[in-house]
């Protein structure tokens, strides 16, 4: 059991709501073998045996860590785990919302969609980006709707080179990914920069604001993102964290650029078809502290659809 009540009663609370049974442990060997959603903290990652408890989860079952940061070594080497795709920094302000999204992404396997986490009602703006003009006026409204809805000087700034990165992401590394594996013709090397230069690929940016998170999507339509990249690429660049800058060297792809948006938004969420399509949404607190905005997101969230299979319980150990 969580030593921490209003914990354990958010936990309750919500995953019951999305139609999950719910159990509490305080060892592995209380797990049940049909558990497919496993909820742990920051205790019971460091004195468990963590393998031991993803060995027990079901073969499509998800683990979801609570209270933890990808600031932290340990946790990006967890997360290398197959079957630790989630982490929530906040276990102490659990956001429900966020809890409740997740867990239905995971039980019903509809995973793509900037709409599922902002209020109902928000208005979402899609803009196709088949030009550089279009790329350029793009990131200009994109800034200025930011401006529009009271975000910060500074969280205008992290929004718009957000935005920028994910679309460079999108147009040049991920056709470029897809030519190394001989789906596609490969991106030229210098091709991000190269301004006079067609486009790689076409993608697609959808941002909305609902008043509390300002959010931006881009996708693409290669699905060659994937967990080992985006954890390869947030240890190599952690020390130059401070000094974000495009990796423009051949091969380097998108590096530092990786690294500069799970830097600079709050909430960082890949949705990812392999061979097909990826999203990548980035959510940013409207409402954050200053103090709070520096350091990495504070939730990071990779989704599979083949992984996102009909799930019916949910177990959360704590605490061992």
């Amino acid at each position: 059991m969580t030593s921490n009540p209003a914990l354990r009663r958010a936990l309750r609370r919500t995953l019951n709501a999305v139609g999950s049974s719910v159990e509490f442990v305080e060892s592995a060997d209380e797990i049940a073998e049909s558990a497919e959603l496993l909820f742990i903290d920051k205790a019971t990652r460091l004195q468990a045996d963590l393998p031991k408890l993803i060995q027990i989860v079901g073969e499509n079952g998800r683990v979801v860590i609570l209270g933890d940061s990808i600031e932290d070594s340990d946790v990006v080497s967890a997360l290398r785990t197959r079957k630790l795709d989630h982490l929530i920094t906040d276990w102490d302000g659990l956001d429900e919302t966020e809890l409740v999204v997740t867990s239905v992404k995971l039980l019903e396997g509809d995973i793509f969609g900037i709409e599922k986490y902002l209020s109902w009602g928000a208005k979402i703006h899609e803009i196709t980006v088949d030009s550089y003009e279009v790329k350029r006026e793009a990131l200009l409204t994109i800034a200025q709707q930011a401006k529009l809805v009271g975000a910060r000087r500074v969280v205008v700034q992290k929004i718009k080179s957000v935005a920028d990165e994910l679309l460079m992401n999108a147009i040049y590394d991920a056709p470029a990914e897809a030519g190394k594996q001989g789906d596609q013709p490969a991106a030229a090397p210098y091709a991000r920069e190269a301004l006079d230069a067609p486009l790689a690929s076409n993608a697609v940016i959808r941002y909305a604001c609902d008043g509390r998170y300002f959010a931006v999507a881009v996708q693409d339509e290669y699905g060659r993102l994937q967990k080992e990249m985006i954890l390869d690429h947030l240890q190599r660049a952690r020390e130059e964290r401070g000094r974000p800058q495009h990796d423009d060297r051949p091969g380097a792809g998108a590096g530092l650029g990786l690294y500069f948006i799970l830097s600079s938004a709050t909430r960082f969420i890949a949705n990812i078809d392999e061979g097909k399509r990826t999203e990548v949404i980035c959510l940013f607190d409207l409402k954050q502290r200053p103090r709070d905005c520096e350091g990495c997101a504070r939730s990071l969230h990779i989704f599979h659809t083949s992984s996102t299979d009909a799930h019916h319980k949910t177990v959360l150990a704590v605490n061992p």
